[in-house]
């Protein structure tokens, strides 16, 4: 596991993790809630980060989104991910992070189905979406509830 780089970005989100699982009557809900905050910081993000500079105008092939979602890693975490598979699934392309930032020393237990990290999810929508993709982004497994690795599918429509 990496070593928290940033304890106060780490703190905030658990808190609104927390508070978000306290307002909702279930998982879908709460996950809901957290890709819609990453939805409003994607936008932040997208207008106050190279983000733009660094991407293509129009992205239009899954080449192109492979390589925003490289650099908006690089841009958000500094880093790549572990993996991006074009190959695997159809139409879509998956994210793979073997040390993902935003669940460290996090472990819930029966929470099967809780996308702990769905913020990046939303984020990444936002992002694509200024972008022209027509995508839903969505966390199919997580290390907070006991996954391997972060898993998020980008579903291109």
């Amino acid at each position: 596991m990496p070593k928290i780089e940033n304890p106060l970005l780490i703190s905030l989100y658990s808190y609104y993790v927390e508070k978000v699982l306290s307002e909702t009557s279930n998982i879908d809900e709460a996950n809901q809630r957290l890709r819609d905050l990453g939805n409003e910081i994607g936008q932040q993000v997208y207008l106050n980060t190279e983000i733009v500079d660094k991407t293509k105008d129009n992205v239009t092939t899954r080449e192109d989104v492979s390589k925003l979602i490289e650099t908006v890693y690089r841009v958000l975490f500094d880093k790549r991910p572990t993996d991006i598979d074009m190959k695997s699934a159809r139409g879509s392309v998956r994210i793979t992070d073997d040390h993902c930032v935003w669940c460290q020393e996090v472990n819930l237990e029966g929470m099967r189905g809780f996308g702990y990290c769905e913020v990046f999810s939303g984020i990444l929508e936002s992002v694509l979406e200024f972008k022209g993709v027509d995508a839903k982004v969505f966390q199919e497994m997580s290390q907070a509830t006991g996954a391997d690795a972060c898993v998020w599918n980008v579903r291109l429509m």
